[in-house]
C-alpha cells in the first residue's frame, strides 16, 4: 500500500523503519548527522551484500553480532531486535547503506526490507517474536538506503508486491514499515 507521508524522525522509536532516499537528500543525511553525538550509526557496505551470505557477514561484522548468529534470516532479525555488545547501551541506532542500488536489484531485496522492518518494529516497540511486550525498554532502530539511479516508483512498485508493508512517499524518498504496525 503506497500512501502520503510527511515527516520521520529517526532519534525516536516511532515508523518508518527503512527510509529509502536518493544520494543527494540533504534532510535524511541532516537527521542521520543529528544523530552522532548521542546514538549510533553503522554504514555497511553495500559491495560486501552482493549475495545473501555477503549480507549476513557485513550485519555480523559491523554490528557485532553474538557468534551464534546463524546466518540466516531470521536470525538477522533476533539480532537486529536485541542488539549485543556494549557500543550499544540501547541507544538511538541507524543502520545506514550507501551505493546501494545493486541491492535494490536483488532478488531478496523485498523480503530484506520487510524483515528489516519487523525486527525495527520489534526494537521500536519493545516487543518479543510473538508481539507481547517486553520488560526492556524500546530503542529506536532505523535504516537508511542511499540510491544514485533508482526512480523511487519503482522500487515502491517492487516492495508494494508485499502486503506486509506499507511504503509512502515523502519529498521523493520511501518510507516503509511493517503493515502490522499502522
Amino acid at each position: 500500500m503506497i500512501k502520503s507521508f510527511a515527516s520521520f524522525d529517526l532519534k525516536a522509536p516511532v515508523e518508518p523503519w527503512v527510509v529509502i532516499a536518493q544520494a543527494g537528500d540533504q534532510l535524511v543525511r541532516d537527521q542521520v548527522r543529528e544523530l552522532a553525538p548521542g546514538g549510533v550509526i553503522r554504514e555497511l557496505d553495500s559491495m560486501k551484500m552482493t549475495d545473501v551470505a555477503g549480507l549476513f557477514a557485513e550485519f555480523a561484522e559491523k554490528l557485532s553480532f553474538p557468534s551464534y548468529f546463524g546466518h540466516n534470516w531470521y536470525g538477522l532479525v533476533d539480532c537486529l531486535d536485541d542488539l549485543h555488545g556494549s557500543w550499544h547501551g540501547k541507544r538511538s541506532v541507524v543502520v545506514v547503506v550507501e551505493d546501494a542500488d545493486d541491492l535494490v536489484e536483488k532478488e531478496f531485496f523485498p523480503l530484506f526490507i520487510a524483515l528489516l522492518c519487523e525486527a525495527a518494529e520489534r526494537a521500536n516497540l519493545s516487543l518479543d517474536a510473538d508481539n507481547l511486550p517486553r520488560s526492556r525498554p524500546p530503542f529506536p532502530l532505523h535504516f537508511v538506503f542511499f540510491l544514485a539511479r533508482f526512480d523511487m516508483r519503482e522500487i515502491a512498485g517492487l516492495l508494494s508486491l508485499r502486503d506486509d508493508l506499507l511504503i509512502r512517499e515523502s519529498d521523493g524518498r520511501l518510507l516503509v514499515w511493517s503493515e502490522l504496525s499502522d
